[in-house]
């Protein structure tokens, strides 16, 4: 299994690709239909096993935009490596994946090459380029959120994907919300963006909140040419008191992250803002970390609370 590295041009990644005569497959492109029949349409052996690996045959009966993001990326995964080439590049293959999904995909991959299968993928995460500061406005206005009692559940489907769900902030800070594929983590800030609307419950705030969304083809800036950057810096602008990021730091390189970092925390002084993330070194930026399982909430309180109560945690901060 091969990183192929874009920082420097293309003639890397364009030179295996021609050697190999690999496939190229692209992880954002949007698919429809049950996620059953996307995985195992022309081989159901073959889908059944990659679905056990890669931890998903549970979404077999869910809709595909049903699935939150990170769920899409392992079924969009899955349909790819369901056509059986002999050699195939993946473009950003973990985005949006928890750490243990990454793991079990690290597995599934390697199991491939085993196999014979000729694996590659970029990772934008690993490159190293130069990056400029954010610039980052204050917020006079004194944040209002109030979530109260908050359930919604897709259509047709047995589970709530967020239940009796209650959030409160009147004041800037940064909040963490933490979880793996499929908490509702993306659901909770669709709800307070009003994006869906709740099954029950309310959600109130004092001005509209500034809502990014975890895949970046929707969104500002939707061409640009590093577009989560744009988006970010377009956040980063706004004097909004309340901010809703899903996943911000996906995508971006080790010093965009970093510059990233520390203007969320600047901004954060000023306003409130909540952020659904994998991303360990936002989570020890938190002032307040709030953790989903299964749609509720199971820790809402600081970060020294959590790190004193999460055995997860006591073993991702170790490694």
């Amino acid at each position: 299994m091969r990183w192929l590295s874009l920082a420097d041009g293309r003639d890397e990644f364009e030179e295996w690709v021609r050697e190999e005569q690999a496939r190229v497959v692209r992880l954002d492109t949007p698919l429809a239909g049950k996620v059953a029949s996307l995985i195992s349409g022309s081989d159901a052996l073959r889908g059944a096993e990659l679905a056990a690996i890669l931890q998903i045959d549970h979404l077999f009966h869910k809709r595909f935009d049903e699935c939150s993001s990170g769920e899409r990326q392992l079924v969009r995964i899955a349909h790819a490596l369901a056509d059986s080439s002999e050699a195939i590049v993946l473009i950003e293959p973990f985005r949006h994946l928890d750490r243990f999904r990454v793991e079990h995909l690290t597995m599934l991959l390697s199991r491939l090459t085993g196999l014979g299968v000729r694996i590659a993928y970029t990772d934008r995460a690993r490159e190293h380029t130069p990056s400029d500061p954010f610039h980052v406005n204050p917020t006079m206005n004194q944040p209002q959120l109030f979530v109260t009692d908050v359930s919604y559940r897709h259509p047709l489907q047995a589970s709530y994907a967020v239940e009796h769900v209650s959030y409160e902030a009147n004041q800037a800070g940064l909040t963490i919300c933490i979880g793996t594929n499929g908490s509702g983590k993306s659901t909770l800030l669709e709800l307070i963006a009003k994006s869906v609307r709740p099954l029950y419950g309310k959600v109130k705030w004092g001005e509209r909140p500034v809502y990014l969304p975890a895949e970046q083809e929707y969104g500002p800036f939707p061409h640009a040419a590093n577009r989560r950057v744009a988006q970010l810096q377009a956040v980063f602008d706004s004097e909004a008191s309340l901010f809703l990021l899903d996943e911000p730091s996906v995508g971006l390189t080790e010093q965009e992250r970093s510059q990233f970092e520390r203007a969320l925390t600047e901004k954060a002084m000023t306003a409130h803002v909540l952020c659904a993330t994998h991303d360990e070194q936002l989570i020890q930026a938190a002032d307040r970390i709030l953790c989903l399982s299964n749609g509720t909430i199971v820790f809402d309180g600081d970060l020294d609370e959590y790190r004193k109560r999460s055995a997860l945690w006591s073993h991702t901060s170790s490694s």
